[in-house]
């Protein structure tokens, strides 16, 4: 799925316009309209606004991820990074 088809969907569970998102979320009325016809987003932010307001994740919104990926925490590899002692040089490259 892609913005344009997620989003429209979502506009229509919620029985909003596009007018009533635009007034809730204060995005301009022509940007939403360019997403519904497949206009890349610009601002990352407006997206987050825009999710936040329809109680979904920007995963979902932008990609129709439902379920946020599992990552392990750093905190699980905490003994394998301190087992050691590393030395990291940085060195300017010549082009």
């Amino acid at each position: 799925m892609e913005l344009k088809s997620i989003l429209r969907k979502l506009i229509k569970e919620k029985g909003l316009t596009v007018a009533s998102l635009s007034r809730g979320t204060k995005v301009p009325v022509q940007t939403l309209h360019g997403w519904l016809h497949g206009v890349e987003p610009k601002s990352v932010r407006q997206l987050k606004i825009v999710a936040d307001y329809l109680d979904v994740n920007l995963d979902y919104l932008c990609f129709g991820i439902k379920h946020k990926v599992d990552y392990p925490k750093i905190e699980k590899f905490e003994d394998e990074i301190n087992a050691g002692v590393f030395e990291v040089v940085l060195r300017r490259i010549k082009k």
